[in-house]
């Protein structure tokens, strides 16, 4: 077995056998690690993948099993092992890096209909959609690979009846589970047609046989995936709310699952083998709602998996995470990934209220999703929750609702008006809380919030705008005995100004690097409807039949929506690369609302950039972006030499390294600008003197038209004090497939810039128009 093999190696085997059998610390400080040993060798017998061989070989004697092995995308392992251990393991010459195997958070059918009436193509859309026969829309053969906590196969929205055979490419099994019934958990027909693939993967720690299925047992992974490529159901609602048609983006694209998450999370080695899995199946696109904020691109499970998936030319698309809306906090954000944040649609849910008797009475507005089995025809008397304080207890904190601070024979029976000065989820606390106390139904004073899809529709709960609760607040003054009434929620659509930033969609720029821009894109993540766990008494309102569809909000959802575009551009253009789909996304979306106005954040100021990189997806732009910027696998392999990675590590990493290659001399983070990326980020700028960027794009025509030769004129939109200039300004392209280079030339008049400066590039034939968003900032990368 040894043979081939470097004296040095099997030294090193022999004296991590020495550690392993004679560590102190084994039992003190031992955890699961990640050994990441680079790209698997082509021939499957030499160099990482032998290594590989000979260690976990070498770990079973030990008693020391993997948990994960790692052979098709990329080579490695997961196990056991104490710190003195992980630190050898990270010493061998064929090893990467070596790092905790941490856990991974989830980021937890109007959304398409309001894509296409940003549309310039509704009527196009509505025809394919809705008058075709699914049968004859050319999107069947894209397989969308999930990587997320399981999929209920029963649910309607993964129906393949009329679904076309399944590709010979596919590679992939349908594991039914090691319960005591095995056929507890099947893909969807004995042809498999719209579910054709499903995998689950266990950790150490998790050995509950209930989890040894591809089974969903949290709805996450159901939700995304119908969000994504659900088949058309036609009445779907929730509860009576949202009806209407239900669709996911490419509803005949097939579904491949990959249960990496439980109860407790996403477990990075399990993330690694659904990536291998994955790439060895054969999808074309993989989709990951999920993410950690990590400083080092070689422990993070996802920057990994995704190098190596993009490589093999899958397209990978993932959240850009609910930490929002802290500056640099937007995670899964290297260059290889489409890196997605979320926006409102333009679905409002009415949850208002009345205040006073019937010869006074006054409307306030509110929103809110409740269901709850309550008279509507009753009034109940309303309070101020600072009039409820406890004695001794924090009046801020009484005013907030916050827990054991309101006197319950005051709450009981009323309806509390609570302040919010703690975020989104603080309102849940607050309705629990009043609840708890006996409360008919609260209504919170917010500004900000605009997800509702955590609120316990089954408890009376609203939210008003600041504005009106004074209004409230002063009829209680006013008022010797005040009362109020909540009506029936409503939902409405076309009456809500979209698309807006949400609070929790996390920002740039890239904590990593300023030079690059991220998020890349943003779509509908707010109070989203999609397919849920069929039965789950949890998700069901008190009184209530289990829900068939639940209302979900975050970058999870809005991640979907991107997939969904990203797997129909796949099946019109099967040539395009990962790079190509998504340039194409980018380079057509729109910074507009449905009003014609800027779009804006939760607080009503202007977007950036920062917030939802190039602007919100379309529907239609994306097929015919007429230019596209082909960040190729030399831009990769240099962005890791920029932010400060050897030749030598990154040969260990790529088997699709050029001959020759090697790190540009004297390079740093600032050079990251002039990968060929979609958008544009400069940092460090001294405006005393000239940046340089260049870029290029490549003639792809466009559907609409047909015409390969064709003239590009560009227009840039630059901030007062930075002077942008573009060289050459025409692009003559004679026949598709032409790539042409120019130049953009930053300068300013000042030493440095105040803020950081927004703006864009635009080359426009007169049909097609390609966008570059672009940040200019005086920061460093810390």
């Amino acid at each position: 077995m040894m043979r081939g093999l470097p004296v040095t190696f099997i030294l090193f085997v022999f004296l991590l056998l020495s550690v392993i059998q004679n560590s102190e610390s084994e039992t003190r400080k031992s955890g699961d690690y990640i050994i990441y040993m680079g790209a698997a060798s082509s021939d499957k017998s030499t160099g990482n993948d032998h290594h590989v061989e000979v260690l976990s070989t070498m770990l079973k004697r030990s008693g020391k099993t993997p948990m994960h092995r790692y052979k098709h995308g990329f080579s490695g392992f997961a196990t056991h092992l104490s710190e003195d251990e992980a630190r050898l393991m990270a010493e061998q010459p064929g090893v990467v890096s070596v790092f905790p195997d941490q856990m991974l958070p989830l980021h937890t059918t109007r959304s398409w209909d309001f894509l296409v009436q940003e549309s310039y193509q509704r009527e196009t859309y509505f025809t394919e959609m809705n008058s075709q026969p699914e049968l004859d829309v050319a999107v069947g053969d894209t397989i969308i690979g999930f990587i997320d906590s399981g999929i209920w196969p029963e649910s309607e929205s993964f129906n393949d009846m009329h679904m076309r055979p399944v590709p010979d490419r596919w590679k992939g099994i349908c594991m039914r589970g090691k319960k005591t019934e095995p056929d507890a958990f099947r893909c969807n027909s004995f042809l498999n047609r719209k579910l054709i693939g499903a995998r689950y993967y266990n950790s150490s720690f998790l050995l509950d046989p209930d989890y040894e299925t591809p089974r969903d047992f949290l709805g996450h992974g159901t939700h995304v995936a119908s969000i994504a490529a659900g088949r058309i159901i036609s009445d779907a609602s929730y509860y009576g709310l949202a009806g209407g048609i239900m669709r996911g983006g490419s509803p005949t694209s097939r579904i491949a699952m990959y249960r990496a998450c439980s109860l407790l999370g996403c477990r990075g080695s399990s993330i690694l083998a659904a990536f291998d899995d994955a790439i060895a199946d054969g999808v074309d696109i993989i989709s990951i709602s999920m993410g950690l904020f990590i400083d080092n691109l070689l422990e993070d499970p996802l920057s990994i998996g995704s190098f190596h998936a993009v490589e093999r030319g899958i397209t990978v698309v993932c959240s850009a995470g609910n930490l929002g809306p802290s500056s640099q906090s937007v995670v899964n954000a290297a260059p290889w990934m489409i890196t997605v944040g979320a926006s409102t649609i333009d679905r409002g849910f009415e949850s208002n209220i009345l205040l006073g008797g019937i010869e006074n009475i006054r409307l306030i507005k509110g929103a809110g999703i409740n269901i709850a089995n309550i008279d509507r025809t009753q009034s109940y008397p309303i309070i101020h929750a600072r009039s409820a304080k406890k004695i001794g207890a924090n009046e801020e904190a009484a005013r907030n609702c916050a827990g054991n601070t309101m006197n319950i024979t005051i709450v009981e029976g009323k309806i509390v008006v609570c302040d919010n000065d703690y975020g989104n989820q603080a309102i849940q606390w607050k309705s629990e809380e009043v609840k708890r106390l006996g409360g008919i139904g609260v209504v919170v004073v917010d500004d900000k919030t605009m997800d509702l899809s955590y609120i316990d529709p089954s408890f009376l709960v609203t939210i008003v705008k600041p504005v009106d609760g004074l209004k409230i607040i002063s009829y209680i003054k006013s008022t010797r005995e005040p009362i109020a009434m909540f009506m029936p929620t409503r939902s409405r659509t076309g009456h809500e100004l979209a698309p807006s930033i949400p609070s929790f969609s996390s920002r740039g720029p890239y904590f990593l690097t300023r030079s690059i821009l991220k998020p890349d894109i943003a779509a509908p993540g707010v109070n989203i409807l999609a397919s849920w766990l069929i039965g789950d008494l949890n998700a069901a309102p008190q009184g209530k039949e289990p829900p068939l569809v639940n209302i979900e909000s975050g970058t999870s959802m809005s991640c979907p929506h991107v997939s969904g575009i990203a797997a129909r551009l796949k099946s019109e253009n099967p040539s395009w690369s990962p790079a190509a789909i998504r340039s194409a996304i980018m380079t057509t979306a729109v910074q507009m609302t449905n009003t014609g106005s800027h779009i804006t954040t939760e607080t009503g100021d202007k977007a950036t950039p920062y917030d939802f990189g190039s602007g919100q997806v379309t529907i239609f732009g994306p097929s015919s972006p007429g230019l596209v910027y082909e960040t190729n696998q030399i831009d990769y392999l240099n962005f890791l030499c920029y932010v400060g990675f050897t030749s030598v590590q990154i040969r260990k990493i790529s088997n699709h390294i050029p001959q020759g290659f090697a790190c540009p001399e004297k390079s740093n983070n600032r050079d990251i600008s002039n990968i060929n990326y979609p958008s544009i980020s400069v940092s460090s700028f001294n405006g005393e003197e000239r940046r340089r960027v260049i870029r290029t794009v490549t003639n792809v025509a466009s559907r609409l038209i047909g015409d390969e030769d064709t003239v590009y004129n560009v227009s840039i939109d630059a901030p007062k004090g930075l002077r942008v200039r573009v060289i050459p300004t025409s692009l003559h392209f004679k026949k598709i497939g032409d790539a042409l280079s120019y130049q953009v030339i930053f300068s300013s008049s000042t030493s440095t810039l105040k803020e950081d400066a927004f703006g864009s590039i635009t080359w426009s034939n007169g049909i097609c128009r390609v966008r570059s968003p672009f940040v200019v900032t005086s920061k460093a990368d810390i």
